[in-house]
Formats: C-alpha cells, structure tokens, sequence
C-alpha cells in the first residue's frame, strides 16, 4: 500500500471514530441496501411466476386446470412435497458451489461436469471396497472422495485462468463436455451391470443408500447434509477471515490488492473449495436419489447451481430458499406436463425471466435511491433540530 493510500485509509478511520452519526448513517445505508436485495430477489420471482401463469393461460386449451395444476400441484400429495425437498438438496449444495465462484467473480462453470463426474468415481469405489465397510466410515469416505474430485477438477480452469490468462468460463464450459464423455465411458466399461434393460453400473451398496425420512413423503437423508453445508459455508462467509478476504476481493479487487490481500490466491482457493462442494453434491445425490449410477448425460444441476447463487445474491444463508423456489417451479412444471398439454421446456423461459430481472442492477434501483436520500434528508432534518 502506498503513504497516500495508508493516509486516506488513516484519515476515512479517524473522522468514523470522531462522528459516530456518519458510521450510524452508514449501517442505515446497508440496512436499506440489504432489505432492497431481498425485495428485489422476491419481486423478479413474483414477476417470472406472474409471466409463467400468463404463457401457461396463452397456450392452454384448459388454462383454468392447467394454472391450478401449476400452483397447487406440488402440493397435492405428500409424496409431492417430498420431491420439491429431495430436488432441492441437489440446488442447495451446487448453490452453495457457485457461492464461492461468484463471491470472487470467477464463473467458474466445472461445477455441472463435477457433479457428474463425482457421482460415478464414488460408485466406482462403493462398488470396489465398499460391500462389507460400514455406513459409518464409508459415506463419509465417499463425500471426502467426491470433493477430492470436485477440487481436482476445479483445479484445471482455475491454473489455466491465473497461469495462461486464459478465460475460466470458456475452459470450463469446454471441460463439461470432456467430462461428461469421461464419466460414462467409466459407466460402460468398468461398471456397467449386464443384467439390467438399461445403461447403469451394478447396484449400489445397501448401507451408503440414504434412508428416507418423514413418512409418505419421502425426504432423503441427503436433506441433513444440504443443511449442514449452509450451516458452515454461511459462517465461512461471514465469520472467518477467508470468507471476509472473499467478499473483498469480489467486491473490490483495486482495493483488496492495496491492502495487501492475494487476489489471485484467494480467488485460486474459492475456485478450490466450490468445486469441491459440488463433488459433496454429486456423491450425495448419488447416495439420496439413486440404487445405481446411470447418468448418460449431463443432469444439468451445476448451472441449476448458478442460478440458485445469482436468486440468493451469494448469500449462503439465502441458498435454501431460492433452491426450494426453484425445486417448486420444476414440480409444477413436471405436474402440467404430465397432466396436461404443457411441454415441460417452458420452464426455460421462467429461469431467463428470473436471471434478468434479478441480475439487472438498475431493477428497482431508482427505489432504493430514494430511500436512502430520504434517510440521508431525515439524518440532516435531526441534526438541524
């Protein structure tokens, strides 16, 4: 850091600690801001919800059925409820994945071949030592095994991007496909069970298969692992050192340089730790949905992931509720294509609506502005009085 830089620094400290109104002033600025991410976050779902229900009356010949189907449907049954929560433990883990890439603004996209890709190397070891090893030691083997492969993988674009310069969303979108090819190419030939109709490995060991929970719902174990996940990626975030050096460098990477942080090191180590939290997907995934590995093409869940993290704003703590919001949206889609004469693509058009209206800054920004000048004038009207 420069003596200029050092003395701004000295000088923007002092002047907080000698008026405690402008730090008060501050916090209700990012008050305002905080509450105006959630509310425009929950207005750009309303609005993709609203246009959904609008193209679902425009195209239907029973639009009344068909939009109740949609709105209801997923709550219908138990079995339905079940299946909105298992969907969304694959979102949140690959949710929380995307975190640590968009906390420091590297689109890192390996993540959608990670998932694949971890899914069938731990039914690869499952299959090879696993039989007479107890739950106990080998589902948290297979977990450690997926992120292994999660980092390894992350690896690749992120020391292409920091030693050639080369593009990490380029590298990795490129990567998925080789990936993917690598994965079932291990399917077909070292683990492809010859007595079954179908392209899958042998079936999985009993132990490793996740029980379900709460009745006729359902729920897969995999739920408590996604829980745990937020739980400690949210205090990584906001209660260590690393996850401070994250949020600036993403934030402001001028300034992070001048303070002395590692930019390249830190984004390097994000990069690292997504990764690996998308191999935890995968291998949970692959222990709470399936009996067998039978992936013949990408699931689609690392860009599921993305979007996830763009709802939630990087905020772990706010993954959950955008993954259920998600897992919600792709149940009644699935509940008015089968039930109905909707195709299931139209759902892509509620995922574009959304990443629009919440990626665009400018959505509800002259609100917010407002806000925060009247704030300002009422501060100043107090100050006066």
């Amino acid at each position: 850091m420069t003596e200029k830089e050092k003395k701004t620094v000295a000088e923007t400290s002092g002047t907080a600690q000698k008026d405690p109104r402008r730090t008060d002033a501050m916090r209700k600025t990012q008050r305002i801001e905080a509450i105006m991410e959630i509310v425009r976050i929950v207005a750009g779902m309303a609005i993709a919800y609203i246009v959904a229900l609008l193209i679902l009356v425009a195209i239907s010949d029973d639009p009344v059925f068909i939009v109740r189907q949609f709105i209801l449907g997923p709550f219908s049954s138990p079995r339905r409820i079940g299946s909105i929560v298992n969907l969304a433990v694959p979102f949140t883990l690959c949710g929380l994945s995307m975190c640590f890439m968009y906390a420091v603004n590297k689109f890192n996209l390996i993540g959608e071949s990670i998932f694949m890709l971890s899914g069938c190397i731990i039914t690869w070891v499952a299959l090879a030592i696993g039989q007479n090893m107890p739950a106990i030691i080998l589902i948290p083997l297979l977990l450690i095994v997926g992120a292994i492969v999660g980092a390894v993988l992350s690896f690749i674009p992120a020391i292409m991007d920091r030693k050639l310069n080369a593009n990490v969303v380029v590298v990795s979108l490129m990567l998925n496909s080789v990936i993917a090819q690598l994965a079932i190419y291990i399917l077909r030939y070292y683990m492809k069970d010859p007595g079954i109709s179908f392209i899958g490995s042998y079936e999985l060991p009993k132990q490793i298969q996740f029980a379900t929970l709460f009745g006729k719902m359902r729920i897969g174990a995999g739920v408590i692992i996604a829980l745990i996940a937020v739980v400690i990626v949210s205090i990584i975030f906001f209660k260590t050192a690393f996850g401070w050096k994250m949020r600036i460098v993403g934030s402001n990477p001028k300034f992070a340089t001048a303070v002395g942080l590692s930019t390249l090191g830190i984004s390097f180590a994000a990069q690292l730790a997504g990764g690996a939290l998308a191999g935890v997907a995968g291998a949970t995934e692959i222990m709470n949905s399936y009996k067998r590995f039978q992936w013949t093409a990408s699931t689609g869940h690392g860009f599921d992931g993305l979007l996830v993290a763009v709802l939630a704003k990087k905020n772990p703590v706010l993954v959950p509720i955008g993954a259920l919001f998600l897992a919600y949206v792709r149940i009644g889609a699935d509940v008015v294509n089968t039930s109905g004469d909707i195709p299931y693509e139209f759902i892509s058009v509620i995922q574009g609506i959304i990443i629009l209206l919440v990626a665009a800054e400018s959505f509800l920004s002259g609100f917010k502005n407002r806000l925060i000048y009247r704030s300002v004038q009422a501060d100043k009207a107090k100050k006066s009085a």
